[in-house]
């Protein structure tokens, strides 16, 4: 009988390991796949354990037969809480956190020292062992830290999952669940069992009811993604199109409103001027006009927030040009269009328009110009833009928000840019935007 039972053990054993040996191979380094490879380890050493007792000879190896057993024991529990803890991205206080681990630890403590107090174990011989009290209250913290990590990775699984994750489906999550589910009840029944007597053993079967668990979360990681390197790379895909869309949005926020903004200061000061020279017609038109910028100001941050798709535009692009340089009222704006526009074009709208509104918020807010000219040059395979003022302009270009937004944008199409400036002879950009042929 013992050669059977050390031979469950071995096999049982060995199951564990090829699953640690699995999470290994598929887990990453984060923090749940570290715990939960330790929980495995600590069921390896629970029926590790078993095997020394079955062939231990004298009262020495037993004893440390059962304090190895019940270093698995004690602390099985305590790594399944953590990982669902883990896995989940549960915040608990941190004397909750530490809780489980200073109990177990305290009644490790007192399991070691049993043979001072007999506490744990009122007998401990090879063919009978009696159960003290605090045998029972560990059995209970342990059925409660287990209970408890449970019901965290019951209910929070489905929170847990990334959004575009589409293998990890609502049947799926369903499976998981079950498994959660099956992976507790199985060593609590098996415990139970052994405890109540229904079933006759001379070892504790608990262990088996571990391993049996171990195999299910090992079935959800192969089959089922529950543990699985993608999802930590979906998670970082996840934050990482997040941060991309918060980036996108200040850029847009930043040209959009910057622009009107700068427009409607300008016409605020000639409305200004107008009223001083009680030319009040004058003052209502602009103040009319700066009214109509902020509308459409509006409705160009609404668009660039909900992202409309660049392709949707079927305006001209001179169009949208002209449109930006009427709204100019502070210095004249020349724009000069070379060969002929059509809708081949309007797939490159949004993007110009919002690179030459960039360029001119720029001129008016640091050149100090006078004038400024834009040139649109339509060929058959590109569509090249030169803007150019007469300011001050400067000996060092730096990519500030505004040209780091005009260079992305244009990268963006496959284009190309070019800064040009020195001091006194004004500030050049030049564009080349390739014609997609598709189009």
């Amino acid at each position: 009988m013992n050669f059977i039972l050390g031979f469950i053990y071995l096999v049982v054993t060995c199951a564990v390991f090829v699953s640690m040996t699995t999470l290994a191979l598929r887990g990453t380094s984060k923090l749940d796949n570290n715990v939960y490879f330790v929980c495995q380890a600590m069921v390896a050493l629970w029926c590790g354990s078993r095997i020394l007792i079955l062939l231990s000879s004298n009262s020495i190896q037993l004893s440390i037969g059962h304090l190895i057993g019940n270093f698995g024991i004690c602390f099985v529990g305590v790594f399944w809480f953590y990982f669902a803890v883990a896995y989940t991205n549960t915040k608990i206080p941190k004397v909750v956190r530490y809780m489980p681990g200073a109990l177990e630890t305290v009644m490790y403590g007192i399991i070691a020292t049993n043979h001072l107090h007999g506490l744990y174990y009122e007998r401990m011989e090879s063919d009978q062992l009696v159960h003290g009290p605090l045998f029972l209250v560990n059995v209970g913290m342990i059925y409660f830290w287990i209970a408890s990590g449970a019901l965290l990775l019951y209910l929070r699984l489905d929170k847990h999952i990334p959004l575009n994750d589409k293998k990890m489906n609502s049947k799926n999550i369903k499976i998981g669940r079950t498994l959660i589910v099956l992976s507790t009840l199985v060593p609590v029944v098996f415990n139970l069992i052994y405890l109540t007597g229904i079933v006759k053993a001379k070892l504790d079967i608990t262990p088996l009811g571990f391993a049996f668990s171990t195999l299910l979360v090992m079935i959800g990681t192969v089959n089922y993604d529950f543990i699985d390197s993608r999802r930590e790379l979906l998670l970082t895909q996840e934050q990482l199109m997040i941060e991309q869309e918060r980036n996108r949005i200040a850029q847009q926020v930043h040209d959009t409103a910057g622009h009107t903004f700068t427009v409607i200061q300008s016409y605020m000061k000639l409305a200004e001027v107008s009223i001083e020279k009680d030319k009040t017609q004058d003052a209502y038109n602009y103040v009319k006009e700066a009214r109509k910028i902020t509308s459409k100001g509006l409705q160009e941050l609404r668009e660039d927030i909900n992202q409309l798709k660049q392709g949707e535009s079927n305006e001209l692009v001179s169009q949208g040009i002209k449109y930006l340089s009427n709204q100019v009222k502070e210095i004249p704006i020349i724009v000069t269009i070379l060969g002929r526009d059509s809708e081949k074009y309007s797939y490159l709208y949004k993007n110009v328009y919002a690179t030459v509104r960039e360029t001119i918020t720029n001129t008016l807010r640091y050149a100090k110009a006078s004038k400024m000219d834009i040139i649109l040059r339509f060929q058959e395979d590109a569509l090249e833009i030169i803007m150019g003022d007469d300011g001050v302009g400067c000996d060092c270009i730096v990519d500030n928000n505004g040209l780091r937004g005009i260079r992305e944008r244009v990268e963006q199409v496959g284009g190309n840019v070019k800064f040009i400036s020195s001091i006194g002879e004004g500030f050049l950009t030049r564009i080349r935007l390739p014609l997609n042929q598709d189009e």
